[in-house]
């Protein structure tokens, strides 16, 4: 087995498949608090949100996400045992090298600009509406919602968005979208959107907008 070089006091995300809706997920914080040279003890993690701890129990199989020079790695792990003194833990072993794997995530500019935007439900959900973004990147956008509209996390909708800057005349995309989350911030509601483009062309027409506007500013900035 190679050396596992992760530190001590890692940060670490932990990931429990529930057992009674498999495709249910809830994500943890956590971090490494001791090792040997074959083991790992974790802090035993709690939902922040929350405040209620993991269910976890010996010999429950759970995913475990690390960050390491700016790159996500993830690997799976069994509980060994739970520790109770001195504090409340559990122990795994450590990670052999050819288990770990390398997320590969695309980061996308997001820039905090209102770019105009209909919203449609595919399943009739709730009537049409016309809005503008908080922000917007290749990877998705936060919409300001209507304070009566209840859009629930997973939906799919339709949107239909205008793009115009400076540097180029207008582009008009049609893409699908993920429901992420909603929350409320100074009386403003905004949805959060994850893109799922008919055309992936259509995604780099949004990052090539998201630069041009960054440019814009820079240069509004400069002068």
């Amino acid at each position: 087995m190679g050396e596992w070089n992760v530190k001590v006091g890692t940060q670490l995300s932990i990931t429990l498949k529930q057992q009674i809706n498999l495709a249910e997920t809830i994500t943890y914080r956590s971090k490494i608090i001791d090792r040997t040279e074959k083991e790992l003890m974790i802090d035993y993690p709690v939902d922040i949100g929350q405040y209620v701890n993991l269910p976890i129990l010996p010999e429950q199989t759970i995913n475990i996400e690390y960050l390491k020079k700016g790159n996500v790695f993830t690997f799976n792990a069994k509980v060994k045992r739970i520790n109770r003194s001195p504090i409340l833990s559990f122990v795994i072993d450590i990670p052999e090298q050819g288990t770990i794997q390398k997320i590969q995530r695309r980061e996308y500019v997001r820039i905090n600009t209102d770019v105009n935007i209909a919203v449609h439900s595919l399943h009739q959900s709730f009537e049409p509406f016309s809005t503008v973004t908080q922000d917007i990147s290749g990877g998705g956008a936060a919409i300001i919602t209507p304070h009566h509209l209840t859009l629930n996390q997973g939906e799919l909708v339709l949107l239909y968005i205008v793009l115009k800057s400076s540097y180029s005349d207008f582009e008009y995309i049609k893409t699908k979208a993920e429901i992420i989350r909603t929350m409320t911030l100074n009386e403003v509601r905004s949805t959060s959107v994850k893109f799922d483009f008919f055309d992936e062309r259509d995604r780099q027409k949004i990052i090539k907008f998201c630069f041009e506007i960054q440019r814009e500013k820079l240069k509004k900035q400069v002068f």
